[in-house]
């Protein structure tokens, strides 16, 4: 099944299995938070976001109420996904277990580092 969610004139496309998929592994770490990244495409006039795939971090610290992952291990995969299959680094996840399914403000400055950062390339048609 396919999820589609519509925001003001941009809409988000990722199949159900992806998600279930997350969860899964993220079970696997309870109850230490767990995450991941997100890869996908975006549609020729960037009004749809495809996420197509999530990569698990494998180098990373957690608690019950902090999850910080290390991403340079990832670079030349990264450029594989781009190279071979036109996908692009969309985002990130991560879970907070037995808390509130919203980012928090250490999480609200990170997405704001992220794309500040002009080593990231992360379109935004807003």
């Amino acid at each position: 099944m396919t999820i589609t969610k519509h925001y003001k004139n941009l809409k988000l496309v990722v199949e159900d299995s992806l998600l279930k998929s997350i969860y899964q592994s993220s079970c696997g770490h309870y109850p230490k938070e767990y995450g991941g990244f997100l890869i996908g495409k975006y549609s020729d006039d960037f009004k749809t976001l495809y996420i197509e795939q999530s990569i698990t971090a494998e180098v990373f610290k957690s608690s019950r109420i902090e999850f910080t992952r290390e991403s340079n291990y990832l670079k030349s995969e990264f450029k594989k996904l781009f190279i071979d299959k036109r996908l692009y680094y969309i985002g990130e996840w991560h879970t907070h277990p037995d808390g509130e399914a919203w980012y928090s403000s250490t999480d609200l400055s990170a997405m704001i580092n992220i794309k500040k950062d002009q080593g990231v390339s992360i379109v935004s048609s807003i």
